[in-house]
């Protein structure tokens, strides 16, 4: 070890808590919990109230989310998004059977309400409105019923009257490669629309495969686009995408993927949900040509619950996670994000703007394991979309300084659990080209372990990530010795292209090897994922004093 390296490190994060301190934007916080279901409750009026609907009721705030309250109504139904036009509020959802219905008021969100079936083919997931054409045309995306279909509902009339576009599908999963058996195939759902500045509107859907996928429509949504992947990440767990007053357009999804699917000859899809535990976010200021942060705003806090999916009971429809969303903005940097399904699991946070162009991350575990994914799952799934889980990685007293903390991981057998691997993955703003500095100290008995970069977040458990990722590094124990701290650097490059991308590994300065690219990447690096296997009983594994990641 170079001791000039360790204080520099150390000269690092002490500057960079200074300056967290001082001038950088906060980190996303919790500031509420929605009422219901999140994706379609949250309402700004024109005297700056918020408000977050629910049964026949809903929590209001006149500070941003600093206080609630929570006010009775005779119908939580009668809500929805403010036509710039006619200055009144309009909603479309599912009724009974096949009913769907708009709303509108008159007088107001608190006035009186008009109803008006428009469409009997069973439409359901009715997203908030969108306004186009300086707000002459009011959209609203859905899906059916019936998993045949996504489209949206469209109104030139400040919603007195209502027509439908085409509905598109995306392709059926298949049980190939790595996966056994199919995902729940649910087709093309949940869909997010958003005008560009060109005229044309871009929809994003949720669907089966790895990616969300993308339509377009050049007649203002009366006709839509064959889907196709689009560049983002995302795998059954709904996308929301909005155009912010600056221009900017925001996106808010998970950016993850699930295990490979089981081997299953039928039945229902309760294996496939376990990707629903990050919320991501990310900004574009030129009409989606680029993307800046992919940053993960909210960890499930529950996610390491040994009695998850048993503890809290499926409760209908909300099962146990932070996907589905909606936003508003609050201030010219500030969003206010809803989001989640269960009581113990949706919230509603704040997120500044300013966060996602940050260059640099770094932790060194004064806040815990917060930061960090590092869950396994228990053999077995208990009601609905869950496992039970367990810690793969713990906090644990510096070895050499009694006030810090460093992250202990390590794999040893254990029957009861889906798996033998252990992991655990950080995140960071995204980027082409960056670094990544470590110290660690591996423990006698360690058995080797990957580090491999990534676009997105996979389980820690994940044994195939290795194969979708931009470059793995293998750590073995010929490189670095027991008991003595490592400063190691994983130095990377041209991480979207296929020919000149590659990334070096440096150990207390000194270059050790050139690790080609394996897979490019359109968005960027946002991840590193420490895997270690289990060859024999017990990985002693490693320990993780402190990361410093910066992009370029």
């Amino acid at each position: 070890m170079k001791n000039s390296t360790y204080l520099t490190i150390i000269t690092f994060l002490l500057f960079a808590s200074c300056i967290r301190n001082s001038t950088e934007p906060m980190r996303p916080s919790v500031i509420g919990t929605p009422p219901q279901n999140a994706y379609t409750g949250l309402v700004s009026l024109d005297n700056e109230e918020i408000r977050h609907y629910g049964p026949n009721m809903y929590i209001s705030s006149m500070d941003n989310g600093i206080k609630w309250d929570t006010v009775f109504v005779p119908d939580g139904k009668l809500y929805g998004k403010k036509d710039p036009i006619s200055g009144e509020f309009i909603r479309i959802y599912s009724g009974n059977k096949d009913s769907v219905y708009a709303i509108r008021s008159v007088g107001g969100i608190d006035g009186k309400w008009t109803k008006t079936l428009i469409d009997t083919n069973g439409a359901i997931m009715i997203k908030p409105m969108v306004y186009i054409r300086n707000g002459t045309r009011a959209i609203a995306g859905f899906h059916t019923k019936y998993r045949n279909g996504c489209g949206v509902y469209y109104s030139d009339d400040s919603g007195l009257t209502w027509k439908k576009s085409n509905q598109v599908h995306s392709p059926a999963h298949k049980a190939e490669g790595f996966h056994k058996g199919q995902r729940w195939n649910h087709g093309a759902v949940e869909p997010s629309v958003v005008e560009l500045k060109d005229g044309r509107l871009w929809m994003l859907i949720r669907t089966a495969q790895d990616n969300l996928y993308e339509s377009f429509s050049e007649n203002a949504g009366e006709s839509w686009s064959t889907p196709v992947p689009s560049r983002f990440y995302g795998t059954i767990t709904m996308p929301t995408i909005q155009r912010l007053k600056n221009g900017s357009l925001l996106l808010i999804w998970c950016n993850t993927t699930p295990l490979p699917e089981v081997k299953h000859t039928g039945g229902y899809w309760e294996d496939v949900f376990t990707n629903r535990d990050a919320l991501h976010a990310t900004i574009s200021d030129d009409d989606g040509k680029t993307w800046t942060g992919f940053r993960e705003i909210y960890l499930n806090p529950l996610r390491n619950d040994s009695l998850m999916a048993t503890r809290y009971g499926t409760m209908g429809s909300l099962d146990r996670s932070v996907h589905q969303s909606e936003l508003i903005e609050i201030s010219e940097d500030k969003v206010l994000i809803a989001f989640g399904q269960h009581p113990k699991f949706r919230k509603i946070l704040t997120l500044d703007l300013n966060w996602l162009y940050e260059k640099e991350s770094f932790d060194n575990f004064s806040n815990g394991l917060a930061h960090w994914s590092y869950h396994k799952y228990i053999k077995g799934i208990k009601g609905h979309c869950a496992y039970n889980r367990k810690p793969g990685a713990f906090l644990i007293s510096h070895p050499e300084k009694p006030n810090r903390k460093v992250m202990l991981l390590k794999a040893e057998s254990d029957s009861t659990l889906l798996g033998s691997y252990r992991g655990a993955l950080f995140n960071f703003p995204a980027g082409q080209k960056g670094e990544i500095q470590l110290r660690i100290k591996i423990n006698k008995g360690f058995e080797g372990m990957l580090m491999s970069l990534h676009d997105r977040w996979f389980n820690p458990i994940d044994t195939v990530a290795k194969h979708y990722s931009m470059f793995n590094v293998k750590i073995e124990e010929e490189f670095l010795n027991p008991d003595i701290w490592y400063d190691l650097k994983l130095e990377w490059k041209n991480a979207n292209n296929d020919k000149t991308g590659y990334c070096n590994l440096f150990i207390d300065d000194k270059m050790m090897k050139k690790i080609p690219i394996e897979n490019k990447s359109r968005n960027g690096i946002s991840y590193i994922h420490f895997s270690l296997p289990l060859i024999e009983d017990v990985n002693e594994g490693i320990l993780i004093e402190s990361i410093i990641t910066k992009i370029e």
